[in-house]
C-alpha cells in the first residue's frame, strides 16, 4: 500500500468532487428524495398515535421500532447512492445494472455495523468500568462522590484525569473511523457486497499512512465546520425572517434553497474524501484514473 500524503489527499478530493459533482446530485439527491417519501410514509402517523397517546408504552415502543427501521433503510439506500457514485467515479460501470448490487450491499454494510455497533458500545461499557476503577484507585471514593461535584470541590486533577479521558475517546473514534474509512469505495471499485471483507481491506490499506488519515479528516472535518459557521452567519438572516411572523412562502422557499445551498456542498465533500483517500493509497491497479 502506497503511503497517504495530506497534499496528495486534497489533490484527489477535489478532483473527485470536479469531476463527479453532477453524478453525485444526481444519486444523492434521488437517494433523499426517497428517504423523504419513506420517511413520510413510515413515521408520519407514527407521531401522531406518539402525540394521542403520549402515556401508553406500547405506542413509543412501537414508534421507536418504526424509527429504528426507518434509520436502517434510510443507512441502506444512502449507502447504496454512495457506493453507485464511488464506483462510477473510480472505474466506470453501468448504473443501471449496479443499482441491485448496491442495494444489496449497502444492506449487507448496514448489518455489518450495526454488529460493529454493538461490538463497540459493549467495548466501551468495559472501557469505562476499567477508567473508572482506575479513578477510583487514583482519587478514593470520596474523591469521586456526587457531593463533591455538587459543591463544585472537584480537585484539579480529577479535571485533568476526565478532560484525557475524554480527549483519549474523540482521538480513537477519530482513528478508528479512518482506518475503516476506504471500506466503501473497496466494495465499489471492485463490485463486492461481503462488508466484513471490506472492513479487513480497509484495515489492511489504512495501516502505513493511519495516523495522516485522521489528520487530513481532521482538516476536511475542521474545513466543513468553518463553511457552516461562515454560511450560517451569512444567511442566519433569512432563516430569522422565516420564524418570524410577517414571512411569506416566497421567503420560505428562498431559505430552503440557500440550506440546500449550504449542506450539499459538505455531503458532497463527505462521498469524496473516502474515494480520494483510496485513490492515493490503492496499489492494485483498479481506480488508477477518475472516471
Amino acid at each position: 500500500m502506497r503511503k497517504l500524503s495530506i497534499g496528495a489527499a486534497f489533490s484527489e478530493t477535489f478532483a473527485f468532487l470536479g469531476a463527479n459533482w453532477a453524478r453525485m446530485l444526481l444519486y444523492l439527491g434521488g437517494a433523499l428524495l426517497v428517504i423523504g417519501l419513506l420517511g413520510w410514509l413510515l413515521l408520519a402517523s407514527t407521531f401522531t398515535s406518539m402525540a394521542a397517546s403520549p402515556n401508553d408504552p406500547s405506542a413509543v415502543l412501537g414508534a421507536f421500532g418504526k424509527i429504528f427501521f426507518f434509520v436502517i433503510i434510510a443507512g441502506t439506500v444512502m449507502f447504496a447512492a454512495s457506493l453507485l457514485v464511488w464506483r462510477n467515479g473510480l472505474v466506470g460501470g453501468d448504473p443501471a445494472s449496479d443499482i441491485g448490487w448496491s442495494l444489496g450491499a449497502g444492506a449487507a454494510y448496514m448489518g455489518a455495523m450495526i454488529v460493529l455497533y454493538i461490538g463497540m458500545v459493549i467495548a466501551m461499557y468495559i472501557v469505562i468500568l476499567i477508567v473508572g476503577l482506575f479513578a477510583v484507585a487514583l482519587f478514593g471514593v470520596s474523591g469521586l462522590s456526587p457531593e463533591m461535584f455538587t459543591s463544585g470541590s472537584v480537585s484539579g486533577g480529577l479535571i485533568a484525569f476526565g478532560i484525557i479521558f475524554y480527549l483519549a475517546i474523540i482521538i480513537f473514534f477519530l482513528w478508528l473511523a479512518g482506518r475503516f474509512s476506504v471500506a466503501g469505495p473497496w466494495m465499489a471499485a471492485l463490485r463486492r457486497s461481503n462488508p466484513f471483507s471490506a472492513l479487513g481491506a480497509s484495515w489492511k490499506m489504512t495501516g502505513p499512512s493511519q495516523w495522516t488519515i485522521v489528520g487530513f479528516n481532521l482538516l476536511i472535518a475542521i474545513m466543513s465546520f468553518v463553511f457552516l459557521m461562515v454560511a450560517n452567519l451569512i444567511f442566519g438572516g433569512i432563516a430569522g425572517g422565516v420564524g418570524s411572523p410577517g414571512a411569506g412562502a416566497g421567503t420560505l422557499i428562498f431559505a430552503l434553497v440557500f440550506g440546500l445551498l449550504i449542506y450539499i456542498p459538505v455531503i458532497l465533500l463527505s462521498v469524496s474524501t473516502p474515494a480520494a483517500i483510496y485513490r492515493c493509497i490503492n496499489t492494485d491497479g483498479n481506480a488508477d484514473v477518475f472516471a
